[in-house]
């Protein structure tokens, strides 16, 4: 039923009016990202982005992705007294390329093409944590990060229900 409420007050018809019925889809409760939409982007002297740069961003990560999913498949079992170091390791890459694209998201770079390799890089750490998390050298950060996420928590709504920062918590989370 294309009416059915995303929201309290919110359907899918009065979300796609307000983004556009070609950049966004709903399929299955799945938001689906059209990449071949045309991105407003602004010229140089706007301070955006110029033309080529989401393609060069996009292919840099996919880059990276290729070589983090490369060590990742030859990680040791979980059991593995080595499986945690060599996970960490990753892990600290995989922060790194999430913290660059989420700059780039954040400052007007934001095309569709972008968001996905977000997206996909944020999955990507979800499962290497959710593995680390179970192994027997398991950092509390790491087992900290999978039960938050698992309560569909924020760091800050996580922090405020503990009593910390939420910088602390993100240093704790990221073995800091």
């Amino acid at each position: 039923c294309p009416n059915r409420p995303v929201g309290p007050t919110l359907s899918r018809r009065s979300i796609r009016a307000s983004v556009s019925t070609s950049l966004v889809t709903f399929s299955d409760g799945v938001i689906i990202i059209d990449d071949s939409f045309p991105s407003t982007k602004r010229s140089k002297n706007d301070g955006g982005p110029d033309d080529g740069e989401a393609p060069v961003i996009v292919s840099l990560v996919e880059a990276a992705m290729q070589m983090f999913s490369a060590a990742i498949d030859a990680l040791p079992d979980t059991s593995d007294p080595e499986f945690s170091g060599r996970a960490n390791v990753i892990l600290s890459g995989l922060r790194k390329l999430q913290t660059a694209l989420t700059k780039a998201a954040s400052r007007g770079r934001a095309t569709p093409s972008v968001i996905v390799s977000l997206s996909g890089v944020r999955t990507r750490y979800d499962d290497l944590m959710a593995m680390a998390s179970e192994a027997p050298g398991a950092t509390l950060g790491q087992q900290l990060y999978v039960v938050r996420r698992r309560a569909k928590l924020s760091a800050q709504e996580t922090a405020n229900g503990a009593g910390l920062t939420p910088e602390l918590l993100d240093a704790i989370e990221a073995e800091e």
